[in-house]
């Protein structure tokens, strides 16, 4: 037996009539709660939606064969089958968005899940468009898990054979009760039998919704957001590559390569620490390789990890959850429970009692337990014990086995004072030379001491936008050749448009943000960030519309509120959320009309890149690195004048039209920057990096 595995409307059915019809082999299906009249365990091929974890017999021994389609098409043709043949009734874009989404792990764990399972546990994996276009040789594949006779190819189905005529499968039998139905369900369920063709169907926000939420994977096929195939990666891709049968060419050389990641011991989710923690998620695949020609260390606490080894704790996805998560998680338990406890007749009053309950105490709970763990965290992590790591010499470590040793911030030169290797520093930007006001003289000390460190060692300087290249040339005397730039990217996993309403009502509750529109702002401490002038024009806004419902929302720690504010007219309308769950703040960029970042100077900007992942409008500082990342997809103000960032807002509260119009371009701009593009032309920077060394 083998399974016929695939996310619904991949081209299973299809597989199955040519098995049938050129190679005389029967299948059978396997569903969860659909009893079979026949034991499918008695045919050589089992077709299933189900995921791997769901099957029965569970056995990993039984080979499996997956089919995968680009998703678009899948779900497309998803959303016309329940509108044409279960739900007659049914609205083709809400059915198109009710599988795009999945919720709780609905319909077969989404498409993403549910190939993400079947890579890991397939044999062979067959694209649908590959299929199409040669049936006999992709199931000619299947001969390195099963003898197959011999294909009488002359009885070749086409796809109008199948969908006008009479097929072994897909006649709807358990839908319809006589043959003129199954065979009306057959013209219905063989659709078009072309690839590419939510071309046709998908308008621009479905397309982009769409690219939001599974562009990992549709990355990691080869699917591109344009429509077609690229060509695989061999460092990122190799899963993928092998299991299409292709051949991987062995790695001519092998590098190794340190990365210090003491970062990751700050408590403090800032832009480094972020950098960092995505940058080793996204290079972790490659570790996962056996022949790859990357071997990727960490150094953290004094010590050396190996990220194949290390990184499962790095990524651990229980970290993610946001407040909604939990609470949807706990009220699921609490329903089990109350289905047991409960008679039929009062459940549904017990059950809204207790949501009600839930909503009055527990969103409380949930913020203070919230603050608790971020303060028992930071404590636990500490400024002196974090200092230590910092400074934690490399001692042992033979660091002379390594082609190149990667700094991601160049105050972290501590532990390699004395030793002399192979060095690239990423740098964010050098504000503590270009606006020494915004820092304090310790940092500054620091921060010049690092610089000085790694321009002696004749270090590589990976800068994260054009900005800070130019910075940097400007203020050191270093060959251009030893600059080079790699964009960071927004967590598109995390960032992206919420199209649970539920969810952005309850983290408005949870933050005491009324149901009215805002512009939401981030707090912070430093100047640079320019938040007391973003706060000066939303009163001067509300003064020149005092009818204006909308409010100002800042997100940050409590405690900032200065008597500059407190003077303002409307103060009532500025609220501050105190400490915001990072697991949070997409909801929370999500439900804004807009977000306000209108800083002096920004090396890349993160914060507009991942409001704008959630189809936020976003009004940016024009100047540094944000009029290179954002112009023309946001709106730009001055920061030093007040009028124009109240301008600004005036425009994104009061056009409609312009507001929609950005909320599609901040989202396709946000498609130009992924973790895995960073990855991939960081590897690049490192080999070029490398053999300029080995050569020079």
């Amino acid at each position: 037996m083998i399974w016929l595995s695939s996310f619904p409307r991949s081209g299973n059915t299809f597989f199955r009539n040519v098995l049938f019809e050129v190679y005389g082999l029967e299948s059978s299906s396997f569903y969860e709660n659909v009893g079979e009249p026949i034991n499918y365990m008695d045919f050589p091929f089992v077709k299933t939606h189900m995921r791997p974890h769901e099957l029965q017999p569970l056995d990993l021994n039984i080979p499996a064969v997956h089919l995968v389609r680009d998703g678009r098409d899948a779900l497309v043709s998803m959303a016309h089958q329940r509108k044409d043949i279960y739900e007659p009734d049914s609205d083709f874009r809400e059915n198109f968005l009710e599988a795009l989404v999945a919720a709780e792990e609905s319909y077969f764990g989404g498409w993403s899940l549910n190939v993400e399972d079947w890579l890991s546990r397939a044999d062979v994996l067959i694209r649908f468009e590959d299929l199409i276009e040669n049936p006999i040789a992709q199931l000619e594949r299947l001969r390195s898990i099963y003898e197959l006779p011999e294909p009488n190819v002359e009885k070749l189905p086409g796809f109008k054979d199948l969908k006008f005529g009479a097929p072994q499968y897909g006649r709807g039998k358990r839908v319809a009760g006589n043959e003129q139905e199954e065979l009306e369900i057959v013209r219905k369920s063989f659709r078009k039998g072309k690839a590419y063709g939510w071309k046709e169907e998908l308008d621009r926000e479905l397309q982009n919704i769409f690219w939001s939420y599974h562009r990992n994977m549709m990355d990691r096929l080869g699917y591109t957001r344009e429509g077609g195939i690229r060509k695989l990666n061999p460092d990122f891709d190799y899963q993928v590559i092998k299991l299409l049968g292709y051949e991987t060419p062995l790695a001519e050389e092998k590098y190794r390569v340190l990365i210090e990641a003491n970062k990751l011991l700050m408590h403090q989710n800032d832009g480094v620490k972020r950098y960092l923690l995505e940058l080793l998620k996204a290079l972790y695949p490659v570790t996962q390789n056996e022949n790859s020609r990357w071997q990727i260390d960490i150094f953290l606490k004094g010590r050396v990890y190996s990220l194949k080894d290390y990184g499962e704790r790095l990524f651990d996805s229980k970290k993610n959850e946001n407040h909604y998560n939990r609470y949807t998680r706990i009220s699921k338990s609490i329903r089990g429970v109350l289905k047991l406890l409960v008679p039929k007749a009062y459940r549904d009053t017990s059950t809204k009692y207790v949501k009600k309950v839930m909503m009055k105490v527990g969103l409380k709970f949930a913020k203070s337990m919230a603050r608790t763990r971020y303060a028992f965290e930071r404590m636990k992590s500490g400024k002196e014990a974090a200092r230590e790591n910092f400074e934690a010499q490399i001692g042992s470590v033979e660091l002379g086995v390594y082609d190149l040793v990667h700094v991601p911030l160049p105050q972290h030169y501590e532990p390699f004072k004395g030793t002399q290797n192979n060095y690239l520093v990423t740098l964010h930007d050098l504000t503590h030379r270009l606006f020494e006001e915004y820092h304090t003289s310790s940092n500054i000390q620091v921060a010049e001491k690092g610089m000085q460190f790694f321009v002696d060692q004749k270090a590589d300087f990976l800068c994260i936008s054009e900005t800070t290249k130019k910075d940097l040339l400007s203020q050191e005397n270093i060959e251009e050749n030893r600059t080079h730039i790699v964009y960071e990217a927004a967590d598109n996993q995390k960032f992206r448009p919420n199209l649970n309403s539920n969810k952005g009502l309850f983290v408005r509750t949870v933050y005491g943000i009324p149901q009215s529109p805002f512009l939401f702002t981030l707090s912070t401490l430093e100047p640079r960030k320019n938040l007391m002038n973003t706060i000066r024009a939303f009163d001067e806004l509300l003064d020149e519309y005092p009818e204006m419902d909308v409010n100002l929302v800042i997100g940050g720690k409590n405690g900032w509120k200065s008597k500059d504010v407190l003077q303002l007219k409307h103060k009532k309308r500025i609220i501050f959320t105190g400490f915001i769950d990072e697991n949070d703040l997409p909801i929370l960029y999500n439900e804004a009309m807009a977000l306000c970042y209108v800083s002096h100077y920004e090396g890349f900007g993160l914060p507009p890149l991942e409001a704008m992942s959630c189809k936020t409008p976003v009004i940016f500082g024009d100047n540094s690195s944000m009029k290179e990342i954002f112009e023309g997809y946001g709106l730009a103000a001055k920061p030093d004048e007040v009028a124009s960032i109240k301008e600004q807002m005036k425009k994104i509260l009061l056009d409609k039209n312009l507001r929609e119009e950005l909320r599609e371009k901040s989202i396709e701009r946000s498609f130009d920057f992924s973790w895995r593009q960073t990855a991939i032309e960081t590897l690049g920077v490192y080999e070029k990096t490398i053999t300029k060394t080995n050569k020079g």
